[in-house]
């Protein structure tokens, strides 16, 4: 587990924020445990499986996404882009918190790059037994070979 303290001279009050993928035994402990601390104790979010939409900017407008209409989420120049029914958007989360969001219909398919099984039109050969997916929209990336077993286990080309 990742932990992370910011020393901030300058907020009102203490507080303690925790993200996980589940809530597990452990980890309801370390919720106590904080939550005993002080008498202003509140759970704010407690959010069970992934959400049924993402949001996205473009320009200076937020725009809600349903998660079935997501194509591809990726790093471009240091941002995460989705790529939607809707267009291009960029989003302020990280790709490993949009994984965790967008559920199980979608697979990392490189280290920069996560996409929706449902919205794969066709998966292409390269060079070098490199494998690209087309997208509905007709968008394109390429499969990672350290992500490809994966991928094709979750698609169904692979052994359980």
């Amino acid at each position: 587990m990742r932990v992370e303290l910011s020393i901030r001279p300058t907020i009102e009050a203490d507080h303690a924020r925790i993200s996980a993928r589940a809530l597990t035994e452990e980890l309801q402990q370390a919720v106590d445990a904080l939550a005993g601390i002080g008498g202003d104790s509140t759970v704010v979010e407690l959010q069970p499986g992934p959400r049924n939409a993402v949001v996205g900017t473009r320009g200076r407008s937020i725009v809600v996404v349903p998660v079935a209409d997501v194509y591809i989420a990726h790093m471009d120049g240091g941002h995460v882009q989705l790529i939607t029914s809707k267009g291009e958007l960029r989003s302020n989360n990280r790709l490993y918190e949009l994984e965790s969001t967008l559920g199980e219909g979608f697979v990392r398919i490189s280290k920069s790059a996560i996409v929706n099984i449902d919205a794969i039109d066709r998966i292409e050969p390269g060079f070098g037994g490199a494998l690209s997916v087309q997208m509905v929209d007709g968008s394109v990336e390429w499969i990672s070979r350290r992500f490809l077993g994966a991928f094709k286990q979750a698609i169904g080309m692979g052994r359980a």
